[in-house]
């Protein structure tokens, strides 16, 4: 199942990203604008009050305004820009490194996300600075 963005702004288009990413873009910090971020334990996640009562982790037709989608792009660009200076740090260390890093078993490391996730939350960025605020469908 993947989440359908619907622009307020018609010549924006639309914009399509998967659950997973959409909720992973989400819990990085692109939701604290629009009230969306982890909760204590695993899986668990809190969602402030919106003035439509929807939530935007579900594909329900939640309202996002001109100025939160705004806000959401810059906290996306920040994300983006995070990424990519982990992947060049990890990129900066030893195969074995990189190895012990991804096995993880103590959950000891913050590893960056997907290369193309990263892609992917750029364009959203820049479309959502566009869309004039948007619906999650």
């Amino acid at each position: 199942m993947g989440m359908e963005l619907h622009a307020r702004n018609k010549a924006a288009g639309q914009f399509h990203w998967g659950a997973f990413g959409w909720s992973w873009m989400l819990g990085e910090g692109v939701g604290l604008p629009v009230g969306h971020f982890h909760g204590l334990s695993p899986g668990e996640f809190i969602y402030l009050d919106r003035p439509d009562g929807r939530c935007l982790g579900y594909n329900d037709g939640a309202k996002v305004s001109a100025k939160e989608a705004k806000d959401m792009a810059k906290v996306s660009r920040w994300v983006v820009a995070k990424q990519r200076a982990m992947r060049q740090q990890l990129e900066r260390r030893s195969q074995q490194e990189r190895d012990d890093m991804a096995e993880d078993k103590y959950r000891l490391y913050t590893l960056p996300v997907r290369a193309d996730w990263v892609d992917q939350l750029e364009k959203f960025a820049d479309w959502a600075e566009k869309s004039g605020g948007f619906r999650v469908y």
